[in-house]
């Protein structure tokens, strides 16, 4: 989405990070759209509510190809709209499945039972993310925060694990009004360290209408009012830093090992991810850098792509990782906390140990210049006349046909419309 200015540099350093290997054309995701339809409303959502939307089943397996052609990964991303309100859902997984990579489903989970999750695994479903959050107009939850939407993500967890077999993650928009619930959400999600295996905090963007910028598509300038991301007010610009921050305050000891950074500022966060190493009774590290540098290297050299997600069942063999301590310090502070509480309570030699991951996002900003600083590496590129482009601007190119360009008001270079 367009951004308003340029933030303060960001608190993380992408310097202590391993850079994730990701480019576009060989990535760990893509995104498939087959329908722009939706069953709720959503405040910061990039994408207009088309119920004509629907792609054909043939359509869908062209760009599936085509995307594929264009674009080496381990999962796609089936999303939306709400993939789920389209009525081949099923067959749509299954053909997901015949290209043999991994079908995730980007859902806000309403209507979702279990019997429907079992028929979505049989399909060859890999694993769900769930998109809760207080913004959103979901029927009999109105005018819930984002601690008593932990209710709901609970139930859905719940769903996914008695079924077994399937990832489950949740991703979250953080409003400026809710960042105080950060790190409700994931004390939430510390207790639930064995269903849920990732969730995703990302930073709320909206394109003010008091910018100092006026927008253009080539040389005719348009009104931004139209695009579905614009807020009539202003609103305090969120960082990844202040998510991160926000993790912190519930888990004091995580820390971040990889991250994307922005194509136009060197030392920004775009992306950032962590993996905690836990029981569900206590947190005893995280992976650094070198273990996830080895992880996404072994994934490429012995599967021909990067790694998105891992089984369910792998994430429960987190004592695995421990041998990741000969290569990576942070796995040997886990594996140390680890040995001594061990040594006070054997008992915890018989519980299991998960990877939980967390990922903090901080999408496009618009610099003082107009410069556009997006996620470098993106791996939520999407298909468009065959070409692949960033789904958090896909509704600009269908609607202009390109994507919309700020120039700043106060420029002597001026643009005739």
């Amino acid at each position: 989405m367009l951004k308003e200015k340029l933030f303060s540099p960001s608190r993380i350093n992408h310097l202590e990070l391993f850079r994730m290997p990701w480019t576009t054309t060989d990535n760990c995701l893509t995104w498939l759209e087959p329908t722009r339809k939706c069953n709720i409303t959503c405040d910061a959502c990039f994408s207009t509510n088309d119920p004509k939307s629907e792609k054909s089943l043939q359509q869908i397996e062209k760009e599936i190809k085509i995307m594929l052609k264009l674009r080496r990964c381990d999962g796609m991303l089936i999303a939306g709209g709400e993939p789920l309100t389209h009525p081949n859902i099923i067959d749509v997984v299954k053909m997901v499945k015949a290209h043999k990579v991994k079908p995730i489903l980007l859902t806000n989970g309403v209507g979702v039972e279990t019997d429907f999750i079992q028929d979505l695994k049989k399909a060859g479903l890999f694993g769900f993310t769930f998109h809760v959050d207080s913004h959103q107009s979901r029927p009999g939850w109105e005018g819930k925060n984002e601690k008593e939407l932990n209710i709901l993500r609970q139930k859905l967890a719940d769903m996914v694990h008695k079924v077994g077999g399937l990832v489950c993650g949740f991703n979250m928009t953080i409003f400026p009004d809710t960042l105080q619930y950060v790190p409700d959400i994931v004390e939430w999600a510390i207790h639930n360290v064995d269903r849920v295996q990732s969730y995703t905090v990302t930073a709320l963007r909206l394109v003010e209408a008091d910018s100092p910028f006026d927008y253009y598509v080539g040389k005719r300038k348009i009104d931004i009012s139209k695009l579905v991301y614009y807020s009539p007010h202003p609103y305090k610009k969120l960082t990844a830093s202040d998510l991160y921050s926000g993790v912190k305050k519930a888990i004091p000891d995580f820390k971040l090992c990889a991250y994307l950074g922005g194509t136009t500022l060197a030392n920004s966060i775009k992306w950032a991810v962590g993996c905690r190493i836990a029981s569900k009774q206590k947190s005893f590290g995280n992976f650094g850098p070198k273990s996830m540098e080895l992880i996404q290297i072994f994934s490429h050299m012995f599967k021909g792509c990067y790694l998105a997600f891992t089984k369910p069942s792998l994430n429960r063999k987190a004592r695995l990782m421990f041998f990741l301590s000969l290569f990576d310090r942070e796995v040997r502070k886990a594996f140390r906390n680890y040995f001594f509480c061990v040594l006070r309570n054997p008992l915890l030699l018989v519980r299991r140990l998960y990877i939980q991951s967390i990922v903090v996002e901080q999408p496009v900003d618009i610099l003082p210049s107009g410069e556009l600083d997006i996620c470098d590496g993106c791996p939520n590129k999407t298909l468009w006349k065959d070409r692949l482009i960033s789904a958090c601007i896909l509704e600009e190119y269908l609607r202009y046909g390109a994507p919309v360009i700020p120039i700043p008001k106060s420029s002597k270079d001026s643009i005739s419309p």
